[in-house]
């Protein structure tokens, strides 16, 4: 039974972390704050690429990032670019990063959700009037720092279902 269960477990995650990317902040409350949302499909897409690589692929992670292109209103393919390339990387590499330490994977994480920030400023910027602005990295870093916590909670769910 839970094998059959565990089937669910990674769309279900994906669905969640796209719950939580919908979410707005209230209009009343400052824009910063916007600033402070971490990039939660990425995270998800790249734990799941690390943890069961077979179940998740590139082209999984393309179709997936067209949704997300479509609910940022980013220029399409953008976003798909990017997790197909975060998912190519880390299944390609997952046996080396699963040995780096906790600390080395928030820099990882860190890196890849900057430079994913950095692909949709430069793609907005060649469809629309240019806004870079260095509170674009405060997605990363409030991605890699709740890393250790994602970590951990999929982490214990990726070993009840026995996923992998």
């Amino acid at each position: 039974m839970s094998l059959r269960r565990g089937i669910w477990l990674l769309p279900l995650t994906l669905a969640g972390a796209f719950v939580l990317t919908a979410f707005r902040i209230p209009m009343d409350w400052p824009d910063w704050l916007g600033w402070l949302r971490p990039s939660w499909v990425l995270l998800a897409i790249f734990f799941w690429a690390l943890a069961a690589p077979q179940r998740i692929g590139p082209f999984a992670a393309w179709i997936i990032g067209l949704f997300l292109d479509v609910l940022h209103a980013d220029p399409l393919g953008l976003n798909a670019l990017v997790l197909a390339l975060t998912t190519h990387f880390a299944s390609r590499h997952c046996d080396r990063l699963w040995m780096y330490g906790l600390a080395q994977q928030c820099a990882l994480v860190f890196l890849i959700v900057a430079l994913a920030e950095l692909a949709r400023q430069v793609g907005q910027s060649i469809s629309a009037v240019p806004r870079w602005t260095w509170l674009s990295l405060l997605p990363a870093a409030v991605s890699a720092m709740l890393w250790p916590l994602l970590h951990r909670a999929l982490g214990r769910l990726k070993g009840a279902f026995s996923i992998g």
